[in-house]
């Protein structure tokens, strides 16, 4: 159960919603349990009543009062339903939310080469299927057993204050009923319900792959049998459901059999009672649909355990898509200044491939331009990342503000560090929409500067709607040049003292690309600038040329 621990964490804010919830529930089953025994008080009141009647008695029938606690119970059940819906549900929703956020904060601490092992479509799985069946969490599974236990108690209290041994009998056979039907449901169910879990993620992540590669598919003609392999996806699913459901109606039918054996267990023990004078007749029948109502209260639990199964399952592979890390140290997270230094820092991407990364040692300084060349593969990419942190070295040290990177959360060092990587990534909204996501407060003069030693002012200026201009999807679409200027303005908005740019100018003209090489040379001191590039010609005289061969970096020519 160690799955369940964080979500348990995550759960915690919310908890004065749940208990409200689960409160609500409680007094509905309550109310429910009180109309129904007693209704059953009051019908065989009347009739014994008419009977009595009918032979030539005269009889004393208080119907007021009697006809006042169904109603109560009645409007009570209502109320104490709408209310435990209205609360349970926005208690969920909420946790639902708090959970996808919990997840995507957890996600963004992992390092690339971890990130890169999840696949697409099995990680949004994760985010929206799995998720959203951690709800059950909750409404099947605590709030029903908790409610269940607590309302057992509390109407053998009741039924024991008419007849102690149809009390006891009761209790005793739906709790042994409903705590054999739970450990065999578990049983029969876990398996099925973790696979139906896995499923779930396999048929996302084979569709989202198949819709990536739908081209490549047709144009090898391999689109049959991918829809073959996604159909017996679906049906091995479909086939699980299926098992799932079997085994919850016979749980179910079980439970009502448990309900109807109770009923008649407390008939043939509460008859002598009526018998002895010891309970009258409108208690014996209080007694018995007093029995009957508790069905509600054990319906719920064998959905209990097949959800457990399916929640068990889902919170393994939430919590396993983002393994938590190490809190870095409180006092690692003060800001630092622009010293990026790197010490015999060895890297390879696997164990067993060859090392990229060999004993590199760097130092940079504020106000350093710092360029890097070599020949793709070489490690220049993956030498920023290490300095971001997105990668971890073998060995050797790398720190950044005076402060080793592994022990900075990625917020420090991400106010230590501005990142510009080599894939460029824009979101769907206005220019100025993609430029606040480096600097929310910053103002427009703020945003046109850095356009401007991105060089592309001009170009955003000419724009119908200039900074709210809509980009991506139904809007203005960008060409390679002009998307990877915009992502080097965003950039250099961070307020970061140092700049670890991965191939800033490419995709651009030459006279383009040297007067932002210029403006980037031209940045203030307090800023150090690092620069990967394939173009040394490029790199105005106050840039110091490295070059990364062979693992090593040595002066460039």
């Amino acid at each position: 159960m160690d799955e369940f621990r964080p979500l348990l964490r995550v759960h915690a804010p919310r908890w004065p919603w749940l208990l409200a919830g689960g409160g609500l529930m409680l007094m509905a089953t309550l109310a429910g349990f009180g109309l129904l025994a007693l209704s059953g008080w009051f019908i065989t009141a009347t009739g014994l009543a008419g009977i009595a009647m009918a032979a030539g008695n005269t009889v004393m029938l208080d119907i007021y009062r009697p006809g006042a606690g169904i109603r109560f119970f009645a409007v009570g059940r209502a109320v104490s339903r709408y209310g435990e819906r209205l609360v349970t549900h926005e208690a969920v929703m909420r946790l639902l939310a708090d959970l996808r956020v919990w997840m995507f904060q957890r996600l963004m601490q992992l390092d690339l080469r971890r990130l890169g092992a999840l696949r697409g479509g099995d990680t949004l799985a994760r985010l929206t299927a799995d998720v959203d069946r951690l709800d059950q969490f909750y409404l099947r599974l605590l709030a029903p057993v908790a409610v269940a236990a607590f309302g057992l108690v509390i109407a053998a209290v009741v039924l024991a204050l008419f007849a102690p041994p149809a009390a006891l009998a009761v209790t005793v056979i739906i709790g042994a009923t409903a705590a054999a039907a739970a450990l065999l449901g578990l049983w029969l169910t876990r398996r099925p319900g973790e696979q139906v879990v896995a499923l779930s993620g396999q048929l996302r992540d084979h569709l989202v792959l198949a819709l990536r590669g739908a081209a490549e598919l047709r144009i090898y003609g391999h689109e049959s049998s991918a829809l073959q392999h996604q159909d017996a996806l679906s049906r091995e699913h479909e086939r699980t459901n299926r098992t799932l459901a079997r085994l919850a109606g016979l749980t179910q039918a079980g439970g009502s059999l448990a309900t109807f054996i109770s009923v008649w267990v407390a008939a043939v023990l509460t008859i002598p009672l009526v018998q002895t004078g010891a309970l009258s007749g409108p208690g014996f029948g209080l007694v018995l649909l007093g029995t009957l109502a508790l069905a509600e209260l054990v319906t719920p639990l064998p959905m209990a355990t097949q959800a457990l199964a399916r929640v068990r399952a889902a919170a393994r592979r939430v919590v396993g898509a983002a393994p938590e890390t190490t809190a870095p140290p409180p006092e690692a997270q003060r800001p630092g200044d622009g010293t990026v230094v790197l010490e015999g820092v060895r890297y390879r991407h696997h164990a067993g491939a060859p090392m990229i990364l060999d004993g590199v040692g760097l130092t940079v300084y504020p106000g350093d331009r710092v360029a890097i060349t070599g020949r793709s593969g070489t490690g220049k990419s993956s030498l920023l990342q290490l300095i971001t942190g997105a990668l971890s070295p073998e060995s050797g040290a790398v720190r950044v503000g005076g402060d080793p990177v592994a022990t900075l959360s990625p917020e420090a060092i991400g106010q230590r560090a501005a990142w510009m990587p080599q894939r460029t990534i824009l979101f769907n909204g206005t220019v100025e929409d993609n430029l606040r996501m480096a600097a929310p407060d910053a103002s427009r003069q703020s945003l046109w500067h850095a356009l401007w030693l991105a060089s592309l002012d001009d170009t955003v200026a000419a724009l119908p709607e200039g900074l709210d201009t809509w980009l991506g999807e139904s809007g203005r679409q960008l060409s390679g040049g002009e998307a990877r200027r915009l992502t080097l303005a965003r950039t250099l908005l961070q307020p970061a003292p140092v700049l670890l740019l991965d191939e800033p100018v490419r995709g651009l003209d030459r006279d383009t690309a040297l007067a932002v090489m210029e403006r980037l040379a031209d940045l203030p001191e307090q800023r150090a600038v690092v620069v990967v590039t394939h173009a040394p010609e490029l790199l105005p005289d106050r840039f110091r040329h490295l070059a990364l061969h062979g693992g090593q970096l040595g002066a460039g020519v």
